[in-house]
């Protein structure tokens, strides 16, 4: 039997770089929040299951969230007390959330991703159960993006992090042993400025970021 594939949505920081804005929570133009937009992409995809932790602002997150169900698969949420004290607070939120026995592995998702193309995910769980790499990472241009998606072997480690830092020193310690899967541009977006939520407001689903 084939091992399941957990995404697991990061969405409880403080959307500081956006600020006054938070970004989670603005809207396209079919007045969709970009967290919902992730979310309906992930559930467009070949994950089995979807958990998103929510932290600052979590009760307007999960309102955004509920406001736009249904999804194509349940919206497992859950709460990171402690995400002040970084990503890694996140992270493991969702690990522990996720629980044990942990799935065959686990796609790292940030929760500012309306363009994630699900064919790509697809992409992305179909290297793994090739090769079983520890990780799998999309890659345009020489660089790397989001998400990632980690084999259950490595969540021990990624328990194991600390500050607000994600998994980028478990992947430059991995080097060669890491899966790079080919990715368009949409895995370098982002949406920190005043400009680029802009634009993003005068989108749709079908049109990207």
């Amino acid at each position: 039997m084939t091992a399941a594939i957990a995404a697991l949505v990061l969405a409880a920081g403080r959307s500081s770089r956006s600020a006054p804005r938070h970004k989670l929570l603005a809207a396209d133009a079919t007045g969709t929040p970009m967290v919902a937009r992730t979310l309906r992409a992930l559930c467009a995809s070949t994950v089995e299951r979807v958990v998103v932790v929510l932290g600052h602002r979590a009760a307007d997150l999960r309102a955004a969230i509920d406001a736009h169900a249904p999804y194509a698969r349940p919206i497992e949420v859950t709460i990171a007390a402690d995400h002040a004290a970084g990503l890694s607070a996140s992270l493991r939120a969702g690990l522990r959330a996720i629980g044990d026995p942990a799935p065959g592995g686990v796609l790292v998702c940030l929760g500012d991703m309306p363009t994630l193309n699900p064919l790509l995910v697809a992409r992305l769980i179909a290297r793994h159960r090739q090769d079983n790499p520890p990780a799998t990472i999309p890659c345009h241009g020489g660089r790397q993006g989001h998400p990632v998606l980690w084999d259950r072997t490595m969540i021990p480690h990624l328990m194991a992090l600390e500050g607000d830092r994600g998994g980028g020193a478990l992947i430059r310690a991995l080097g060669p042993r890491a899966a790079i899967v080919a990715a368009d541009e949409t895995i370098h977006e982002d949406f920190d400025t005043p400009d680029r939520l802009d634009r993003f407001a005068a989108s749709s689903p079908a049109e990207g970021g």
